[in-house]
């Protein structure tokens, strides 16, 4: 895991240990991938929509974006040890890794908006298709299900000993991130055109307001927070620009406030 500045990094404030029990349960989450990849990295050079989660640099998940809030919650709520993932790639759904969560700090977002972070992670070369997990796991997650599945404590460990057996491909899936971000870059000036960002990723560049604990938001008392919009624009409460993504985006690319876009009916 890169070496953070202790200011916003977990185990500083405001990140708060799991505390995980011994039979807690966990996630498998689907995620967006990314077919100019020979692995099934997150979409980084998808349109109008760029993917930050799962964000590898960091081993965090909802810390950039604002995907999957009710299974972070869920996550926090119930002390989950392990976030599976999987996406479909050439054609069927297949696992491709895992975190081991290790802490939780509060979002910006709402009152139940949560950013997740691993001390460890495990992506593999070659995914396993669901329904081979489900022969080898007993598992029931090959069937259509959107979004996420909630797995048992005893299936998290039989998932878990199946994906430690392939060695640990994150370092590659982290260069072929950094190939598409290059990409993006050469063809729009950005890495991820959606934030306007033309940096990576990392600790170093994650500014301390997408976390409560380090500053307000004004959508933290909302009790919800809408994440897509219509008309795909967003109107910013603080700068009040239109922004283009299909996504609630957690920063308005124009003047970089935290928690100010708004669905807009203007299309």
């Amino acid at each position: 895991m890169p070496k953070p500045p202790k200011n916003i990094a977990p185990p500083a404030s405001p990140w708060q240990p799991m505390d995980s029990q011994h039979d807690a349960s966990g996630y498998l989450s689907i995620y967006y991938s990314d077919d100019l990849s020979s692995l099934p990295i997150r979409w980084v050079t998808k349109p109008g929509d760029n993917k930050s989660d799962p964000n590898l640099e960091t081993f965090t998940y909802g810390l950039f974006s604002t995907c999957a809030p009710g299974m972070r919650a869920g996550a926090v709520k119930r002390r989950s040890k392990h976030l599976f993932f999987a996406t479909s790639w050439k054609g069927e759904r297949v696992l491709t890794g895992y975190y081991d969560l290790h802490w939780y700090a509060k979002g910006v977002l709402a009152e139940n908006d949560f950013c997740l972070a691993a001390n460890h992670a495990r992506f593999i070369e070659q995914p396993i298709p669901l329904p081979v997990l489900d022969r080898k796991c007993n598992t029931n997650v090959s069937g259509w299900f959107r979004g996420v599945r909630l797995l048992t404590s005893s299936e998290c460990l039989r998932v878990l000993e199946v994906l430690n057996e392939f060695p640990d491909k994150t370092a590659d899936y982290l260069d072929e991130i950094d190939r598409l971000e290059r990409f993006n870059l050469k063809h729009t000036g950005y890495r991820y055109p959606s934030f306007r960002k033309t940096d990576k990723f990392s600790w170093e560049t994650a500014p301390s307001d997408l976390l409560a604990g380090s500053a307000a938001s004004k959508l933290a008392k909302q009790e919800k927070v809408l994440n897509t919009s219509p008309s795909g624009l967003w109107k910013c409460d603080e700068c009040s620009k239109l922004v283009k993504n299909k996504a609630l985006l957690k920063r308005c690319p124009n003047c970089g406030t935290v928690g100010t876009l708004r669905p807009s009916a203007r299309g």
